[in-house]
């Protein structure tokens, strides 16, 4: 082969490579997410052996891919000016993407601008990556973070709130550890939390409502809330083998209480109704003190008694004279 073929050859090389398009970075000019389609500009020119260049055209219509199968999918928000990677498909993908399926092309085109096609993704270095080290999968988005840890360890960042909605929560742990700045809304129709070691749930809000059972079953239950927490069901049952430390101003009970063992009380009680006593009532500190009386020194005086009949026996009377009133 001579020299002058070689270079006619390699010119025609050159020609046929530059035509074929495989894949460039792209900027995202529109969305529509109900159709996951894109209105792409691509980021760079379309270079000719003469070193003109031209801008391409914004390209229409063109698919997003996300990861999608069996009925699953992951999905992101969208905004103008997010980078991609388009790619050209070698055929014409216009029956295919219309849902045909083993169909003739439509045309002999190939690695055309029509047949693009966009992953979400790529970005220039001049992108800061939101990743923090090189061992864990970051999922982030607005301030929020769920972090895959070595070891099976999953943290969970929310910037505002975190809310659950589905019929039934299991959550079976060895320690299980809430802290939320601010709220944590829980609804749902059973809510079931073991936890064979500590429970704890630190937040300035918590509301937990449960329509028929709530149950709280571990060995120490903490709960810190800064400002109130609300739990509302029909059934609550708690049991701790080891104690229930309740600490606030005030403590109110709506409703009947009932409690099956000793209720020790330490300070001041006020009663404001009455107090009916089925077996009487001990007394091993203090005075009974009623309307100002000391019940253990109290005494009564009496007008002229003749006879005291006492059930278990005489009865000391101090007599007065007869025209005297009784006094107390």
């Amino acid at each position: 082969m001579s020299k002058g073929q070689a270079e006619v050859i390699n010119d025609l090389m050159r020609k046929i490579s530059g035509g074929i398009r495989v894949a460039m970075p792209a900027s995202i000019e529109s969305y529509d997410f109900k159709t996951q389609k894109a209105d792409i500009k691509i980021d760079m020119q379309e270079l000719y052996q003469n070193g003109t260049s031209l801008d391409y055209p914004v390209l229409s219509g063109v698919p997003i891919i996300f990861p999608r199968c069996g009925g699953a999918s992951i999905t992101m928000p969208i905004s103008r000016g997010d980078t991609c990677l388009v790619m050209f498909l070698d055929r014409d993908s216009t029956a295919w993407l219309l849902g045909g399926k083993n169909l003739k092309p439509k045309s002999m085109r190939s690695h055309h601008l029509s047949d693009a096609v966009a992953i979400m993704g790529l970005c220039p270095f001049t992108n800061k990556s939101p990743a923090k080290n090189n061992t864990d999968m970051l999922i982030s988005f607005d301030g929020s973070f769920v972090t895959l840890k070595p070891k099976g360890i999953i943290d969970i960042t929310s910037a505002k709130e975190i809310n659950v909605k589905t019929e039934g929560v299991i959550i079976n742990c060895k320690t299980a550890n809430i802290t939320a700045e601010k709220s944590i809304d829980v609804t749902c129709k059973n809510v079931t939390v073991k936890a064979s070691s500590n429970l704890a749930v630190e937040c300035q809000n918590a509301n937990i409502k449960a329509t028929e059972i709530l149950n709280a079953q571990c060995q120490t239950l903490i709960t810190k809330v800064s400002e109130s927490a609300s739990v509302e069901c029909q059934n609550a049952s708690i049991k701790a083998s080891g104690t229930i430390d309740t600490e606030t101003p005030n403590f109110t009970q709506k409703g009947n209480m009932k409690i099956d063992g000793m209720l020790e009380v330490t300070g001041t009680s006020l009663l404001r109704g009455k107090l009916t006593s089925q077996n009487g009532i001990e007394n091993s500190g203090a005075n009974l003190i009623s309307n100002g009386k000391v019940f253990e020194t109290h005494t009564h005086t009496y007008q002229d008694v003749t006879t005291v009949i006492a059930p278990d026996g005489p009865c000391t009377v101090t007599k007065v004279p007869t025209n005297s009133g009784q006094t107390n």
